[in-house]
């Protein structure tokens, strides 16, 4: 019982500030492109600054583990392979196939990953900081690989390096491992008055502005591929995955982090990442939306899970 309140409690707040974001836009407090805005902000200043803040309060030398993060990359790498094996049978439209994919492979980790395994872990959050460095560029480089196939937005591999080690996601993770790594000192007035407050915003605001965007008059158009979706992303992956991570031995905070890497809703940026690369943009943010409001029932069942069984 005590595993079930646990995940409870990691998941409430998911759904409160989800639902909070759903009420103020039906109150009229948050018009126009306000949720888009208030993303930008998360991903371009909150997120980073709460990335950066995790991986260097993280003890590298101590916990960086070569198994975890080979076992998530190469797990990422084979979804990927298998989606865009399968996906292309079932679909012919050549903007939903990217979005299909995408949705599916590209999970909301940086944005989940530390509030929920800190609900159940105190302390020492194993691999989970670390492998938003290992996990951000595998997932941004899939993606971009499958809408240039089938949208035809093309970039030199160069450009697709440099984009990649642009994103704020990625440069936050670099930037906190190698002033870790060195032991770069900053003040703690800095990183406890400023950065602490900075980067706890993340989440909240983030879920608020997605709460925002919840519309779900229109689910019914893409009902085959927001069901094929849905079930891939938050019951086959997870499934599967963990299933694995299970028989590698793996336990504890870096199990809970695999979870929410496998089994977390997809990514908020997928919409924008479709607008952008030409992919259908209304099925991406339905997507967003269904797997964020189902994703609070069923990760709900599976911490529960694997709580009852012992491992973490």
């Amino acid at each position: 019982m005590k595993a079930v309140i646990q995940s409870f409690y990691a998941i409430f707040p998911i759904l409160a500030y989800m639902s909070l974001g759903y009420f103020l836009k039906k109150k009229g407090y948050m018009k126009g492109n306000a949720a888009s805005e208030m993303n930008r902000l998360v991903f371009n200043v909150f997120l980073p600054i709460s990335i950066f803040q995790s991986v260097y309060n993280t003890d590298l030398r101590s916990n960086f583990d070569l198994k975890i993060a080979v076992f998530v990359t190469l797990t990422s790498i084979a979804a990927y392979i298998i989606l865009c094996a399968l996906i292309p049978r079932f679909e012919s439209d050549r903007t939903v196939i990217p979005v299909v994919i995408q949705a599916i492979h590209k999970a909301n980790y940086n944005l989940l990953a530390i509030p929920i395994v800190s609900s159940f872990i105190t302390g020492d959050l194993g691999m989970t900081a670390v492998l938003m460095a290992v996990i951000t560029p595998v997932v941004n480089t899939c993606s971009s690989l499958v809408f240039e196939k089938y949208t035809g937005k093309s970039s030199s591999g160069t450009q697709k390096l440099l984009k990649i080690l642009k994103n704020p996601l990625v440069l936050s993770s670099l930037l906190g491992m190698a002033f870790n790594l060195l032991r770069v000192p900053l003040p703690k007035f800095i990183m406890s008055g400023v950065v602490k407050n900075l980067s706890s915003m993340a989440t909240p605001v983030a879920l608020l502005a997605l709460g925002s965007t919840f519309d779900f008059s229109s689910l019914g158009k893409f009902r085959r591929q927001l069901v094929a979706i849905s079930l891939g992303k938050l019951i086959v992956m997870p499934a599967v995955i963990v299933t694995l991570a299970v028989l590698c031995g793996i336990r504890g905070a870096d199990l809970l982090a695999i979870v929410v890497f496998s089994g977390s809703p997809a990514a908020v940026n997928t919409y924008s990442t479709a607008v952008s690369m030409g992919g259908n943009e209304e099925l991406a943010g339905q997507a967003v939306v269904l797997t964020s409001s189902l994703s609070v029932v069923t990760l709900f069942l599976i911490l529960s899970a694997i709580g009852l069984m012992g491992m973490y």
